[in-house]
């Protein structure tokens, strides 16, 4: 049997693929339900995710897994326009002639911008030069200082919040690569039809309900002693439930959680920094905004300080209203701990030692908005729903890459599916996540070499029946 420790899409796509070849598997997850940054609330029509979740055109490990649960039609697509927030003006920046009217970048900073595409698409997905600098040193040399405050920081911001200037130029290649499907009438966007809930339950359904366990945190990784130690197995799982605590031994483990809890079960220092993020889901009668995807510029409030928000998503200007009840939904997005304004539960956020709970963030948030679009009250707000993520991305720095394969680094039989992780380097996309879980599974027991549904010794893996090696059946 498999322990799959997270109950994100991740974790969740690691167990669908140890369970197509037949491995008997079990997902823990910590919390009261499984899905992650993919869980949804409900609204007047279809539920909808916490967080802003869509995909480019190159999202092919979402697109194929959709596919295989037979959910390959729920993913549609759309033009999603876009644009930037500067100076009180919303600009779209879409069609060439809006980029060259845009006041962040003038014509000589516009055709540097350009050139940086091409050099960094030169590279050919060959990191080497890219993986040894940062993206602020990396476009200052390549294109100019103004290139990268006008063209390149605000979206790096809205992405890393205060630890921009960290990050590694690899992150310009995906960046750049999710903007070749960009057009005239905005870019290509797609989204699962009925809300990421579908995708979630197909998960678990292909899974088997009874080899997930909700509330049950895992508090240690052992590995296995004897003939075995050193060789991927046994790997012991010490599994904290409401009714006690529980060892439970593994044949290998998937580790589907952020770097610190990596670090906390394995001792690996992962060399990485996860960014706290918050989004805020926020009802209205009329849109706020007329774009798919705004991006605020630094600076952008009346007083001259940064919005505590760096992305506003008008989910309803690419899904029509009327799948909400004709509700207006916007996201707003804040990343790092000054951005985010705190992490999940009473942790501390790494900015200032001061949590702000979700009142108080709501409060500021909407003060924001309201500085930013003064035809938007509060009285035109109806709701506002908070969600947080202590790892809604990664601040990998250059040459920092966690290992997939974690016998690589001295943990045998352990593999990493977690954002900062080769697949998923700097977290936030759905798609990563997939390819990560995916990814994981396949190191940690070799996936693949037994047919869909059929154990290691032929016969049929039941999770429900299998006990979990430790002599228990799970109540």
């Amino acid at each position: 049997m498999y322990g799959v420790v997270g109950g994100g899409l991740a974790g969740l796509s690691a167990a669908v693929r140890l369970r197509e070849a037949g491995h008997a598997v079990r997902v823990f997850e910590a919390s009261d339900a499984v899905g992650g940054r993919a869980r949804t609330v409900d609204t007047a029509g279809d539920p909808v995710a916490r967080f802003p979740h869509y995909l480019s055109p190159t999202d092919d490990a979402l697109q194929s897994l959709a596919t295989d649960l037979g959910l390959g039609e729920r993913i549609v697509r759309g033009r999603g326009r876009t644009a930037r927030y500067r100076d009180g003006v919303v600009h779209r920046i879409d069609a060439p002639w809006e980029r060259l009217a845009y006041p962040g970048t003038g014509l000589v900073d516009a055709a540097r911008a350009r050139r940086l595409a091409r050099a960094v698409r030169s590279l050919g997905g060959a990191p080497a030069d890219l993986d040894a600098t940062t993206v602020e040193a990396f476009v200052a040399d390549r294109a100019s200082r103004a290139t990268y405050e006008g063209y390149v920081e605000p979206v790096l911001r809205a992405e890393f919040g205060d630890r921009a200037g960290d990050v590694s130029a690899a992150w310009l290649a995906e960046w750049l690569r999710s903007r070749e499907a960009r057009g005239r009438s905005g870019t290509s966007v797609g989204h699962v039809d009925g809300s990421t809930a579908r995708l979630v339950d197909a998960l678990v359904e292909s899974i088997g309900e009874e080899a997930v366990r909700t509330g049950s945190r895992v508090a240690g990784i052992g590995l296995g002693v004897g003939d075995d130690a050193g060789s991927g197995g046994p790997v012991s799982l010490a599994v904290e439930t409401p009714t006690g605590r529980r060892v439970v031994e593994c044949a290998g483990v998937v580790v589907a959680e952020g770097p610190a809890v990596l670090e906390d079960l394995t001792g690996i220092d992962p060399g990485v920094e996860a960014i706290p993020g918050a989004s805020a889901l926020v009802t209205t009668d009329d849109p706020i905004v007329d774009s798919w995807r705004v991006t605020v510029e630094p600076g952008a409030l009346s007083g001259g300080e940064d919005a505590p928000f760096g992305t506003l998503f008008g989910h309803t200007n690419l899904v029509p209203p009327e799948r909400y009840g004709s509700d207006h939904l916007t996201y707003l997005v804040g990343r790092g701990g000054s951005l985010a304004g705190g992490s999940d539960g009473d942790e501390d956020d790494g900015s200032d030692g001061d949590d702000v709970d979700d009142e108080r963030l709501r409060d500021r948030w909407l003060s924001a908005l309201a500085d930013l679009f003064p035809s938007v009250s509060r009285e035109d707000v109806r709701s506002v729903r908070v969600a947080r993520d202590p790892a809604a991305a990664v601040a990998a720095p250059p040459g920092e890459v966690l290992s997939v394969d974690l016998g690589e680094v001295g943990v045998p039989g352990v593999a990493y599916a977690g954002p900062g992780s080769r697949l998923d380097r700097f977290g936030g996309s759905l798609d990563a996540r997939v390819a990560a879980g995916v990814a994981a599974a396949e190191a940690v027991a070799g996936v693949g070499t037994t047919g869909s549904g059929a154990t290691d010794d032929g016969t049929t893996a039941d999770p429900a029946s299998d006990p979990d090696g430790a002599g228990f059946e799970w109540e």
